[in-house]
């Protein structure tokens, strides 16, 4: 009985070392779920069916885009990183730190496998065009001098992608933000109208959100947040051009999976990924759009997601005063 026991063990120990291997070599053999944590027609959206018409073409199994927006995305997020961690479904990764820092979930970065990032989209300041702040370098002068005397918008909750690099540069550049007037706002394109109609003093958001308002002569956009500046706009200086000291942020998305996948299934994904970005079809799809091609590999993406944390969780603090 012993005998027949240790024999038996043996032979499960090595069907198991040899599953996941196997495992990364069939995949994909059925169709992988792309997890949207954003609704249908949005920036999320859009990227996520361009990469998926890609990974169909490539490897020769539909890749079905589901939309789970619920509670800004936790929905989605959970869903995804609650499967088994067999590559067949997959989620949207993109700033998830604040739902943890403010309580309402309990993500990690060790919660997920990070496999690539594909898109970057830099945040930008905006004034209106008549306003009487017209560089970067006044502007922030003007705030630190009394910073709750502007309005200014916010996506959501005020502590995501567009305005947690501001206020991180505000920080930087020695202003007291607890002081700070954020107002949250239902999207870029209503706060955008509310900076026309004078009831918004500044609006953080991409800048191929704020083209038309640009072009109406209503809109000046003063900097963004990136390393250089951005195709879309090349007269817009970058926050290190506008001040003299680098602050990049804004966006981003890639795409995960549940913790504990098999490092060879990953690096599958990953370069299924890394050559989806370089297809024409996906970046003139992006360009057009006016979306950024930003790819991470593995190892950069997961480093990069504790980095997220880390930066989230100090903006957050010094908004309340910790």
């Amino acid at each position: 009985m012993n005998k027949l026991f240790a024999t038996t063990f043996a032979a499960a120990a090595l069907l198991s070392s040899v599953t996941l291997p196997v495992l990364a070599q069939e995949w994909p053999e059925r169709p992988t779920q792309l997890i949207v944590v954003a609704g249908a027609g949005g920036g999320s959206d859009y990227t996520f069916r361009l990469l998926a018409a890609e990974l169909e073409a490539a490897l020769g199994q539909p890749f079905p885009v589901v939309n789970l927006a619920q509670a800004s995305g936790i929905v989605g997020y959970t869903t995804y990183t609650s499967s088994p961690p067999d590559g067949y479904t997959l989620g949207q990764l993109s700033p998830i730190a604040q739902f943890t820092l403010l309580g309402q979930a309990n993500f990690q970065p060790e919660s997920f496998t990070a496999i690539a990032q594909f898109n970057a989209d830099p945040s930008a300041i905006h004034v209106s065009a008549d306003s009487e702040y017209q560089d970067l370098r006044a502007l922030i002068a003007a705030i630190k001098a009394d910073p709750g005397s502007f309005n200014i918008s916010c996506g959501g909750t005020c502590n995501a992608s567009w305005d947690i690099p501001f206020v991180s540069m505000l920080l930087g550049e020695g202003v007291d933000v607890t002081k700070l007037n954020l107002i949250p706002a239902q999207g870029s394109a209503a706060a955008l109208q509310e900076l026309a109609s004078g009831g918004i003093d500044i609006v953080l958001c991409s800048i191929p959100e704020t083209t038309a308002l640009k072009e109406a002569g209503v809109v000046k956009t003063l900097a963004v947040m990136s390393a250089d500046r951005v195709s879309i706009d090349e007269a817009i200086p970058t926050v290190e051009e506008a001040i003299g000291t680098a602050y990049v942020g804004g966006t981003w998305r890639g795409i995960a999976g549940p913790a504990g996948m098999d490092p060879a299934l990953v690096a599958k994904i990953e370069a299924a990924v890394a050559a989806a970005v370089e297809q024409e079809r996906f970046v003139t799809g992006m360009q057009d759009r006016g979306f950024g091609i930003a790819y991470l590999n593995h190892a950069d993406f997961t480093a990069f997601l504790g980095e997220h944390f880390a930066e989230t969780e100090k903006v957050l603090n010094a908004l309340s005063g910790k």
